[in-house]
């Protein structure tokens, strides 16, 4: 008898059987805690999608405003008329143009640029990536690098200046870090507007400094 039992517990609970609710009997007073309840567990998600949507727009802004931030200190430093002397341009000094120091010209030498490489940013665009370092004993304000683009006969058929380094209040990013002696800094240069003749063949120079 109890053998026929088990047996038949087990045909039943080897049914599969397919519930649909239609519908909740819930009493309002317990309907409220229950909606306070989610709330209240909501909150915690909302700030990790905050936290990640922030940091994925603050890489974006970041790429997409560099250049133009570079622009504006460029132009704010040739036009400030401070007095300081610039290897990149010239600045107002006494109504004197003044450009790069003969030590700033030659120090062009002690910046290594190193690990070129062509590739896509996280945006998808085209760029051109490496890492500078200082190898001498001055502390840099401003570093100029120009990136040749190269047809197919190896010669320059595009080019691009950018600062890795330029310290200013116009900057928020990185580059607005002085780059002192023994020190390394990775940069990634956006090449969206290179010309289709591009092969993706560069030459990456540096053609200005600034001392701190």
């Amino acid at each position: 008898m109890g053998t026929e039992r088990t047996r038949g517990i087990v045909a039943n609970d080897s049914v599969k059987q397919e519930v649909v609710v239609t519908d909740i009997g819930m009493r309002f007073s317990s309907m409220v805690v229950f909606m306070v309840k989610w709330a209240i567990a909501s909150i915690p998600a909302l700030i990790i999608l905050f936290v990640v949507g922030a940091f994925f727009w603050s890489v974006m802004l970041a790429f997409f405003l560099s250049p133009w931030r570079t622009s504006m200190a460029r132009s704010a430093a040739s036009g400030a008329g401070s007095g300081t002397s610039s290897a990149l341009g010239s600045v107002s000094n006494g109504g004197k143009s003044a450009g790069p120091s003969p030590a700033e010209v030659g120090y062009l030498g002690k910046i290594v640029v190193r690990n070129v490489s062509v590739g896509q940013s996280v945006l998808g665009e085209k760029g051109v990536f490496a890492e500078i370092k200082n190898t001498g004993n001055h502390t840099l304000k401003e570093v100029e690098i120009t990136v040749y683009c190269l047809g197919s006969d190896g010669k320059p058929i595009f080019e691009k200046k950018y600062y890795p380094v330029l310290v200013s209040e116009f900057s928020a990013d990185e580059s607005n870090q002085p780059l002192k002696p023994s020190y390394v800094r990775k940069f990634g240069v956006n090449m969206e507007d290179a010309p289709s003749e591009w092969h993706k063949g560069v030459d990456v120079k540096v053609t200005g400094v600034e001392f701190q």
